[in-house]
C-alpha cells in the first residue's frame, strides 16, 4: 500500500513540474527590462504620432491669485486643432495649435499652419509656434513647454542617459503587466529651462506595459525659484489610427514670488490649472521637414 501512494505521489509531483515547465513565462518586468522596452517603443511612436491632427478642447481656470487681477478673465476655452509633430533634428516634439475659438468666438486672425511649415526658416518654426500656443494662456504665469508628448522624451535615444529610472510597482490590467516606471533628470542639458536659461530637472513616472513597452500614462514634475508645474498625459487606443494616442492633458502651475527684505511689494501667488481633451485623430500630410 505505502509503495502505491508513493508511487502515485511521485506522479503527482512529476505532473506539476511538467505543468510548471510548460506554463508560460510572463514579460520581463526588471527595471532594465521594462525601460529598454519603453524605449524602444517611444522611438517608434515618434514616427507614429508625426503628421497626425487632433480636435483639441482646452479650458484654463485660475483657482488662487494673489494680488487680484480684475481685467484678466479666470477662465478660458478654446477650441483647437492640434498637430502633432516629431523633430528628428532636434529630437522633441512639437505640438502646434490653430485656435479657432476663444471662449464661443471664432477667430479671424488665424495663422495658416501648412503656409508658415513650408515658409518659415526650419531653425524658426519651433520658437514660432510655442509663442502661438502661448498666445491665449491666461493669468501672469508664463508657460510654452505645455506638450503633452513632453514627458515621453526621459525615453528617447538622446535624452535617457541624463536620467535615472526606478521601478515601482507592477500589476495586472485587463491581461496586460503594467509596470510603474519613475524617473529623475539627472545631468543638463534639461529638457526644461527657467526664463534665465538655468536648469530645470524633472520627475515623473511612467505606466509602462512590459514586455512590449507602450506607454499609458506619464505624469512630469518640475520646479524653479517661482514656480512649480505638474504635467499628466493619459494614452488610449485610436480605432481609427491602430495606436494610442494622447487622449487626455492636465496641467497644474504654481508661482509664488516672495518680495525681498524690507520692501513694499506684495506676495504674489497664483495657481492654474488646465484640461485638455483630444478627439478625431486623423493623418495629414505635408511635404515640410521640420529641423
Amino acid at each position: 500500500m505505502y509503495a502505491a501512494a508513493i508511487a502515485a505521489l511521485g506522479a503527482i509531483a512529476a505532473l506539476g513540474a511538467a505543468v510548471t515547465a510548460s506554463a508560460p513565462q510572463g514579460p520581463d518586468v526588471s527595471e532594465r527590462a521594462v525601460v529598454a522596452a519603453a524605449a524602444s517603443y517611444v522611438a517608434s511612436y515618434q514616427t507614429l504620432l508625426t503628421s497626425i491632427l487632433a480636435d483639441e478642447a482646452y479650458v484654463q481656470r485660475i483657482v488662487e491669485q494673489t494680488p487680484f487681477d480684475r481685467d484678466g478673465p479666470r477662465r478660458r476655452e478654446t477650441r483647437s486643432e492640434v498637430f502633432f509633430m516629431f523633430a528628428p533634428a532636434r529630437h522633441d516634439w512639437m505640438t502646434i495649435r490653430d485656435v479657432m475659438a476663444v471662449d464661443g468666438r471664432e477667430l479671424r486672425d488665424r495663422r495658416d499652419i501648412r503656409e508658415a511649415l513650408r515658409t518659415l526658416p526650419p531653425q524658426d518654426v519651433a520658437a514660432a509656434f510655442r509663442a502661438d500656443n502661448a498666445r491665449h494662456n491666461i493669468g501672469r504665469t508664463f508657460r510654452n513647454f505645455n506638450e503633452p508628448t513632453l514627458g515621453l522624451l526621459a525615453l528617447d535615444d538622446r535624452h535617457r542617459a541624463r536620467f535615472s529610472f526606478d521601478r515601482r510597482r507592477v500589476e495586472r490590467s485587463g491581461g496586460a503587466t503594467l509596470v510603474t516606471l519613475a524617473f529623475a533628470e539627472r545631468d543638463r542639458p534639461t529638457l526644461i529651462r527657467d526664463p534665465n536659461g538655468g536648469p530645470v530637472f524633472l520627475e515623473g513616472e511612467a505606466i509602462v506595459e512590459a514586455g512590449g513597452g507602450r506607454v499609458r500614462r506619464v505624469q512630469i514634475t518640475g520646479k524653479d525659484e517661482h514656480l512649480r508645474f505638474d504635467l499628466t498625459t493619459v494614452y488610449e487606443p485610436d480605432d481609427r489610427l491602430q495606436i494610442w494616442v494622447p487622449s487626455r492633458f492636465h496641467e497644474e502651475y504654481e508661482r509664488g514670488t516672495q518680495p525681498p527684505a524690507g520692501s513694499t511689494s506684495r506676495v504674489e501667488h497664483e495657481r492654474i490649472l488646465c484640461d485638455a481633451v483630444y478627439s478625431n485623430f486623423r493623418r495629414f500630410d505635408t511635404s515640410v521637414r521640420i529641423k
